[in-house]
């Protein structure tokens, strides 16, 4: 890798770190919220590949459903406990 791509990856990080440091969460909407969980969520979970690859991996009971959902069924899920309705979920 050249010197050149090395120096602008660590700008891009630090620029990134810098944005993500300015964002005060507690004035977003639940909306907001969400948006922000999904633009950061690839980078702090694992993929589900290499979830399912570990043979050690020790999930809490609560967490278990979110594995074997799907990502439309977990930003359902989501949705309901933040009380957000967007007209796709059905009527129960």
């Amino acid at each position: 890798m050249s010197k050149e791509v090395k120096e602008a990856k660590k700008k891009i990080e630090m620029l990134t770190n810098h944005l993500l440091d300015s964002i005060d969460v507690d004035l977003l909407s639940d909306s907001q919220k969400i948006a922000y969980l999904k633009a950061i969520q690839p980078f702090v979970m694992p993929r589900l590949e290499s979830v399912r690859q570990q043979t050690s991996l020790e999930v809490s009971e609560g967490l278990e459903w979110l594995i074997e959902s799907d990502e439309s069924e977990v930003e359902k899920e989501i949705h309901k406990k933040l009380g957000i309705y967007t007209g796709n979920e059905g009527l129960a």
